[in-house]
């Protein structure tokens, strides 16, 4: 019993990579030279959901450096630049990837999807209503945000001597209005916090 097991175990271990490997290879190799088989093996993976391109492990890569600029808009027409836009100004040169704080975590998901409702976009806007609602004598009337992108340059033409960033592309997102009833009620509820 123990050779038959032996035998087994032994073919185990040498037909499951085997398999394992035709299946990776498999759909990649040439059509014409085995009648088809190839393709009709990616069918067959297709159908079981087991897909191996590139995309699997790069579904959506980066193609730019994005970033939001916000203003402040107030009652007299006066439009000031926020912290937001600064980083939007300066930040090209930075590698931030692990020094990330709570805010440019929230400034990431707030620029992402442009021409899409985003909640998150929403609700940190209305949190810059209240942090210069707090920090100033006179409140903003609104909040502007723009996304200010910058694409990367292909590998390619980086070597051959093109910059690694694009021109700067700026684009509207989104205007809150400071006097609406959630940014009243947390201006509130700050206030009443801090006494």
């Amino acid at each position: 019993m123990a050779g038959l097991w032996d035998r087994l175990s032994t073919a185990y271990n040498t037909l499951l990579p085997l398999a394992l490997v035709l299946l990776i290879v498999g759909p990649v190799l040439p059509n014409a030279a085995l009648a088809g088989a190839p393709s009709k093996l990616a069918q067959w993976l297709k159908k079981i959901s087991v897909i191996q391109t590139w995309n699997m492990y790069a579904p959506d890569p980066t193609r730019a450096h994005t970033y939001i600029a916000v203003y402040a808009e107030f009652a007299d027409g006066r439009r000031e630049a926020l912290a937001e836009a600064e980083q939007a100004r300066s930040g090209w040169d930075t590698t931030w990837a692990w020094d990330k704080t709570r805010n440019d975590i929230w400034r990431f998901y707030a620029v992402l999807n442009p021409d899409k409702p985003n909640n998150n976009r929403l609700w940190y806007l209305r949190s810059v209503c209240v942090r210069e609602a707090l920090a100033r004598p006179e409140p903003p009337r609104k909040i502007v945000a723009e996304r200010v992108r910058r694409r990367f340059t292909p590998p390619d033409k980086v070597r051959a001597g093109k910059p690694g960033l694009g021109q700067v592309e700026r684009k509207p997102l989104a205007t809150v209005d400071c006097k609406s009833w959630p940014v009243r009620d947390m201006v509130a509820a700050a206030l009443a916090r801090q006494g």
